[in-house]
């Protein structure tokens, strides 16, 4: 990484990652895209946000970037395959491409995320709006990620998974920080995720609407569910041309 020169991060949202990859190296160019200009005003020198839509033909040139960051874009591509053929083709040869992304489903390894519950609910609810919108927020189970990178032409693919708890019930402290930190960002943000696809999409019905948002913030509170989300990150080379 000491050696990267430039960085392209697709779906910056608010430019967090962009912003701290830019400090930590600070010999890199640091590109941060996305839909919606919802980002700081006060940046390093080495980062710059613009906006842009992944799912249109890319305007990069070939081979410009030493590592490609895509994370959190479920619900908004239609064809992986495409993604990953874009990020290969501006990857530089020896370059990295690294995809992160949630499955929306609410878990849980001891049986508290009930079928019936608000949790479940909402895991149904993005899926349905997935299949309806012709953007799958299915991402892990489809195995979207690891397929696209294999036709794209990475090598050396790797895939990391781990479990994002959702509120303060793990034993371990930082974990419990961690959930509690989820959990706060999904109560702020549930109506902003939620009211689209269920009133827009769905049309589930504006009082079942109004009893889903109560019993999901209930849910979320109750240190009893000890329910997480999965993560899956995975990385891939693109071959150098000896």
């Amino acid at each position: 990484m000491r050696t990267v020169q430039k960085v392209l991060d697709v779906g910056t949202g608010i430019g967090i990652w962009a912003i701290d990859f830019a400090d930590e190296f600070p010999q890199a160019e640091v590109v941060g895209t996305d839909l919606s200009p919802t980002q700081a005003k006060w940046v390093p020198p080495n980062v710059r946000f613009e906006l842009d839509d992944a799912t249109q033909p890319w305007t990069w040139d070939d081979n410009v970037f030493d590592f490609v960051h895509l994370r959190y874009l479920f619900g908004g591509i239609a064809d992986w395959n495409q993604l990953f053929a874009d990020a290969f083709r501006v990857c530089r040869p020896g370059g990295w491409v690294e995809s992160g992304e949630v499955e929306v489903d609410f878990v849980s390894d001891d049986g508290t995320v009930k079928q019936d519950s608000s949790l479940a609910l909402w895991g149904k609810m993005c899926n349905e709006t997935g299949k309806k919108i012709g953007r799958p927020f299915t991402v892990l189970t489809d195995g979207l990620q690891r397929e696209g990178m294999e036709k794209a032409g990475f090598v050396d693919i790797k895939t990391v998974e781990y479990k994002l708890p959702v509120g303060g019930w793990p034993q371990d402290f930082k974990l419990a920080e961690v959930g509690q930190f989820v959990k706060l960002t999904l109560e702020n943000d549930l109506e902003g995720y939620s009211t689209f696809m269920w009133n827009q999409v769905l049309q589930w019905g504006a009082d079942e609407y109004q009893i889903f948002l109560m019993g999901t913030r209930k849910e979320l509170k109750d240190r009893g569910i000890h329910s997480y989300l999965r993560v899956r990150y995975v990385y891939g080379r693109k071959p150098t041309n000896d």
